[in-house]
């Protein structure tokens, strides 16, 4: 690059840039100036630049056959529904006149289809999509169903009538052919999911109102009004920006570096962290690879991943006085960016988008993907290692470390980081429904200790924190990071691979850095890391992956996975008349309030099989509640959504002995132990019981068969009746949807190569060095929130990195 020179803050001639990134603490920020064109980094996340950008929408490759079908298969789910009861009120005439296509949802998903879904039955989905187009296809999905009398006599799926239609989806929902229960639950999840989270350009959804749903948190869009609308003058705004920065944009701006800027200013804001780096000046035309990076960087330390695994580690490192840097796949999203928005978090803060499931579509799976990993968007409940867990890894795996004095010292030291408290000011919606439904039963229930206050009332926390007061990684230990001047965090990168050698004198290859790639100015950059230890901490569905790019060959990489199953029950509260008399909080919202503050262990087993299940409750906003609700019909659908506000939902989480083996977070395979499905059954049947104690008119569970009761006009047999078959119902044949939001165990920590894939320490057995540092170490699955439990481990892994970094450092 010509004419650019580097200046510190306060300089503004043209051609130069200014790199002030607060590693001695001072007031600097990034200023980037090419000829006429200034770039602000701290401004731009100021001033929500980010927020304001658009999600680009996505190519749709499909055929018009297959659209056609599409279209067909979405309208059936969501058609245009005429007769529904009267009411005067315009938006929910709106809500149910308004088919899939006529918002224009088919289209989306076509555009997913082609782009984004990565699963390995998408191929198959397309193929279907076009076989529903022909006569012979349609045949063979939806039987004597297609025929008539009148010429053509075999018709397509599009051209068949609306009821039809619906009686062929519901004969596939429930199917004794398990490849026509996964046609329907993925047209199902695909249209639900997209209709209600797609927003117009207002950020407003057709449904909403209708089903009185406010969108992002009021409290939220309040304050971005007020920052936007009514700020400060310019020159106020400067002076005051370093002293409001932390509160709008967050912590972490300090040690953020942006890739998308030219090679030579990433260069040089990394060498102002101290990091050494070689930048490679090479033709345009020549293609970066992994003997040709474009920059080199040199580091003491380098974690992949800013979850709870690797924020935990990089912030102790950092602070012990190593140069450390982060690389995260996922981008950085300041309080300010944040949207609060259902579709659009999914897009940017998710693993895939949100779109992750089983290879047989019988787990759907919740991951984060952005800096501070599934801390930043998780339900913020903190519970420690259970003592019986301790005690089973201790004494069953040989891991001496579960019941050390260093172990409990780690569960207190992450704890206090988090500000971990359980005391609760107003309790949401559906945690006051399980408090009172087991007070009433007798069943036991008690506070979740959470990383957030006592008055934090929010039920947006699965979205990213507008305010920082619940600490994730994002807010405590990637802040450490930044605040020692040692670290420096590379959002919107992928590690493609551990580099490592083979040393004279040693048994095992040594581990010297990583190699990452990202999109710069739409095509594909390649850089490389060269560090003295490397930690691995991207996950438990992505960890395997790399490691297995890696050249890594234990078999034990991939395996043993675990993923704590959930299924649901729910109950309807009406919130006026009589309703009332039976639920004093008649007008509390189920999408309001602390996710979690309430949870009971009445079949959890934690002093029996240490095996069973804890019931606890969800955050459910439309387009995941939709996904779960049962589908019956277009109409059916739409009078259950109208009661989504004041219907509450309360989930069964089983400890798994069941596993399953991960390849890819696109390719998961996963069997259910009997003895879960098991453990599963015993919850719902006492959830249903709970729902009813507290007052509910109507209870269910989330069968494709969609059976309700109305609990008030039913006598005790007819009660006990239903509880017990809708609680015996299988839960592994696709009719139930079963979801995950915790993944653990695929890279299991052992006392030997044969049966795990690291130590005690967190070190690999066959790369010296290699370090693995996220829920994929866990020996067996939990039964509880793994947060606490990670970051333990990872402060614990980080004590040992800290004693290998200054054994090198003396030498």
């Amino acid at each position: 690059m010509e004419n650019i020179t580097v200046g510190r803050s306060g300089s503004s001639r043209k051609g130069s840039f200014r790199l002030g990134l607060g590693v001695d603490g001072a007031k600097d920020h990034t200023v980037i100036e090419l000829g006429s064109i200034t770039i602000d980094t701290h401004k731009f996340l100021l001033s929500g630049g980010e927020r304001e950008k658009k999600l680009h929408p996505l190519t749709n490759s499909l055929s018009p056959r297959q659209m056609k079908s599409l279209s067909a298969l979405c309208d059936t789910i969501l058609p245009s529904v005429d007769k529904f009861v009267d009411t005067s009120d315009e938006s929910v005439t709106k809500f149910y006149q308004t088919s899939a296509s006529m918002a224009g949802t088919p289209q989306r998903i076509g555009g997913m289809i082609s782009e984004k879904l990565k699963h390995p039955l998408t191929g198959l989905m397309k193929l279907v999509l076009w076989l529903l187009s022909t006569w012979f296809g349609t045949f063979i999905f939806c039987g004597m169903a297609c025929l008539s009398t009148k010429f053509p006599f075999i018709h397509t799926y599009p051209h068949l009538p609306m009821d039809k239609r619906q009686e062929i989806m519901r004969s596939w929902s429930l199917s004794y052919i398990p490849h026509f229960r996964m046609l329907f639950r993925t047209i199902k999840l695909l249209t639900l999911l997209i209709f209600f989270t797609q927003i117009d350009e207002s950020e407003d959804n057709v449904s909403w109102k209708a089903i009185g749903y406010c969108g992002p948190d009021p409290e939220f869009k309040a304050q971005l009004n007020y920052h936007f609308l009514h700020g400060t003058s310019k020159a106020e705004q400067e002076d005051k920006e370093d002293e409001h920065a932390a509160e709008v944009i967050g912590p972490l701006y300090k040690g953020l570096v942006l890739l998308n800027y030219p090679r030579d200013i990433t260069a040089d804001a990394l060498r102002r962290f101290g990091f050494p780096v070689s930048v490679n000046r090479r033709k345009h035309k020549a293609v970066p690879n992994l003997s040709s990076p474009s920059m080199v960087i040199q580091c003491d330390a380098v974690v992949v991943g800013s979850g709870s695994g690797g924020g935990v580690i990089a912030g102790v490192l950092a602070k012990a006085g190593y140069k450390v840097l982060v690389l995260e796949k996922g981008g950085y999203s300041a309080r300010n960016n944040l949207s609060l928005l259902e579709g659009p978090t999914m897009e940017q803060m998710y693993l895939n988008g949100g779109m992750v499931a089983s290879d047989d579509m019988g787990m759907f799976i919740l991951s984060g993907s952005t800096v501070g990993g599934g801390s930043a968007i998780n339900w913020s409940a903190c519970i420690k290692t259970p003592q019986h867990v301790c005690k089973e890894w201790c004494d069953k795996h040989g891991l001496e470390l579960f019941e050390s004095k260093l172990y409990r010292e780690a569960l207190d030291a992450v704890c206090e980081k988090m500000k971990v408290q359980s005391e609760i000011e107003d309790e949401g919606f559906n945690n006051a429904i399980l408090r009172r439904g087991c007070e009433e039963m007798g069943y036991p229930v008690s506070n979740i200790p959470r990383n957030s206050p006592s008055d934090h009332y929010c039920g947006w926390c699965c979205m990213g924190c507008k305010d920082g007061r619940k600490k994730g990684t994002s807010e405590t230990w990637l802040v450490e990071l930044v605040k020692s001047g040692n670290g420096a965090i590379l959002p919107g990168c992928e590690a493609i691979k551990v580099l490592h050698k083979k040393k004279e004198g040693r048994d095992r290859k040594i581990a010297c850095g990583v190699a990452f790639e990202f999109q710069h100015k739409g095509s594909r950059d390649i850089c490389v890391v060269e560090s003295k230890v490397t930690i691995v901490a991207c996950g438990t569905l992505s960890t395997p992956a790399l490691l297995k790019r890696s050249g890594l060959r234990n078999k034990n990489i991939g395996r043993h996975l675990h993923l704590h199953p959930v299924t649901m029950a729910w109950g309807y509260f009406p919130n006026a008349g009589s309703a009332s008399e039976v639920w004093p909080e008649a007008y509390k919202k189920s999408y309001e309030g602390g996710i979690m503050t309430a949870m009971s262990t009445v079949v959890a087993e934690f002093e029996q099989s240490g095996y069973g299940a804890v019931i606890q409750t969800p955050a459910l906003h439309p387009g995941m509640f939709s996904v779960v609700t049962p589908w019956t019909s277009g109409t059916d659908i739409r009078d259950r959504m109208r009661k989504f506000p004041r219907t509450a939902h309360i989930f069964a989480l089983a400890r798994d002995q069941g596993s399953g083996t991960v390849e890819s977070p696109n390719r998961i395979s996963y069997q259910m132990a009997n003895a879960d499905e098991e453990s599963l059954k015993k919850g719902i049947e006492k959830v249903l019981r709970i729902l009813a104690a507290a007052g509910a008119e109507e209870i269910g569970t989330h069968h494709n068969k969609g059976r309700t009761l109305n609990v008030k006009q039913v006598s005790y047999n007819e009660f006990e009746k239903f509880v017990k078959e809708e609680s015996s119902r299988p839960l592994r044949d696709l009719s139930t949807p079963l979801c995950s939001a915790h993944q653990m165990g695929s890279c299991r920590m052992g006392c030997n190569a044969k049966q795990s894939v690291v130590n005690q320490t967190g070190e690999t057995w066959e790369v010296e060095g290699l370090y693995v540092a996220d829920a994929s170490v866990f020996p067996t699955a939990l039964g509880v929130n793994p947060m606490v439990t990670v970051q333990a481990i990872a402060y614990c892994t980080a004590q040992s990195v800290v004693e290998v970094l200054r054994r090198k450092r003396s030498k």
